[in-house]
């Protein structure tokens, strides 16, 4: 299906949603491929991730970077001095430090009401802008993310150019690690460790369960196609969980291209600024409130991959003679109305490939997150983090060994597979 052109699906979606008006009048140069976003509130050290975005190697095409510095209206004085001061060391870096290959545009928004403003809509803003500024260079460019607290390695800029322009992807996630050589304190070492082990466990649960839809979804190393942005609906608005959304809603829309030679070093500092995330999840650590000390059971992974086996199996067979579901599967698909839904989709497609994109519209990331808590919750309950790590590797065919391994030792494993897992 061809899609319409950006113009006229950019201005479909600002008829449409609600966006923050234009903030930059400076012209985009017509050569840029890639506009990176970057949500800066209350940070302490915003230069150091410019001056590792400088200190890559030079793209083949210039790259913009739009900093939305934000605070909502009933900010404390602390907050809106550090973003003041935030502002002063972004200009001085613009006049004294930025190479050619880059340039950075600062939005600076201090009206956000207190009700939406956050992270969501910091990156709402930003990609809107990016998209505007698209527009009117009439190219359907990617629009990436980039956290304030980042650093990157010094091909990062390169690669995800290289994988742009090579595949012209819908979607684009880029590879992360926490950077342990540069945490001091022994338990936030451990804290980030076992909280990495963490993602990197459930994403390699999903592939092994052959969910179409298994990627990280790190605020800090996603982004889009212009067009896929504004025919998606754009950014959220949540405070948390922003990108969990934005990805999973983005991702059927056309190509995922992951950007593995790469990487994105996310910081391990802890923070109460949202719910959940790698801030909270050090504090939890801290505070020996961590949920991380364990991992989901294994076998709620087998359980999903038979389960989606056997809806393709049920589809073209008669459902009658099917094998049953597990009873972790039966019990949830109780609470959601499965068979209801499984007739409206029989009835409304004639095909394999209709069946099957609609059916994964409604068992999609979030709902898949849902069934495994409530396998958790009623089945399976959580092994230690080394037990569930190993046990995995071993269904992936990684480890072929019954030796023990310390959470450390999986990480590296469990990073070494989304290295290749392109």
């Amino acid at each position: 299906m061809p899609q319409p052109h950006l113009e006229t699906t950019g201005q479909i979606y600002f008829k449409r949603f609600k966006c923050y008006p234009p903030q930059l009048a400076s012209s985009l140069n017509p050569d840029t491929k890639v506009i990176w976003v970057v949500p800066c509130y209350d940070e302490p050290d915003i230069v150091a991730t410019l001056r590792s975005l400088a200190a890559n190697v030079s793209p083949q095409f210039p790259a913009e970077i739009l900093i939305v510095i934000n605070s909502s209206t009933d900010e404390c004085s602390t907050v809106l001095e550090r973003n003041r001061e935030s502002k002063q060391q972004i200009t001085q870096w613009i006049e004294q430090e930025q190479p050619s290959f880059l340039s950075c545009q600062i939005i600076h928004v201090d009206d956000l009401s207190p009700k939406h403003a956050g992270v969501g809509l910091a990156r709402k803003i930003g990609m809107d802008e990016a998209l505007r500024r698209f527009i009117s260079v009439g190219y359907d460019g990617l629009i990436m993310n980039l956290d304030a607290d980042c650093l990157v390695s010094a091909n990062y800029l390169q690669r995800v150019e290289q994988a742009w322009l090579a595949q012209h992807p819908a979607v684009v996630t880029s590879y992360f690690e926490h950077d342990l050589s540069q945490i001091e304190q022994t338990e936030l070492q451990q804290g980030i460790i076992h909280y990495e082990l963490f993602l990197r466990y459930y994403i390699s649960g999903l592939r092994y369960a052959e969910f179409p839809y298994a990627f990280h979804t790190v605020g800090s190393c996603m982004g889009c196609r212009a067009s896929t942005y504004a025919l998606s609906g754009g950014m959220n608005r949540r405070k948390a969980g922003e990108d969990f959304y934005f990805l999973h809603k983005v991702a059927p829309l056309g190509k995922l291209a992951k950007v593995t030679a790469a990487t994105v070093y996310p910081s391990a500092r802890t923070s109460n600024r949202v719910p959940f995330g790698t801030g909270k999840a050090q504090l939890d650590w801290l505070s020996h409130s961590s949920r991380h000390h364990a991992l989901y059971h294994p076998q709620s992974f087998d359980d999903l991959k038979t389960f989606l086996t056997q809806i393709h199996h049920r589809y073209h067979h008669d459902i009658n003679h099917a094998e049953p579901f597990p009873p972790s599967i039966q019990g949830f698909l109780q609470s959601q109305d499965f068979d209801q839904v499984w007739h409206q989709l029989l009835t409304n497609t004639r095909s394999w490939p209709v069946f099957r994109q609609r059916f994964f519209a409604w068992w999609d990331g979030f709902r898949v997150l849902k069934y495994i808590h409530y396998a958790r919750d009623h089945f399976y309950p959580p092994l230690s983090a080394e037990e569930a790590g190993f046990r995995l590797l071993k269904k992936l065919r990684i480890l072929r060994t019954n030796r023990s391994f310390t959470a450390t030792e999986l990480l590296i494993q469990y990073r070494q597979l989304d290295r290749h897992n392109n």
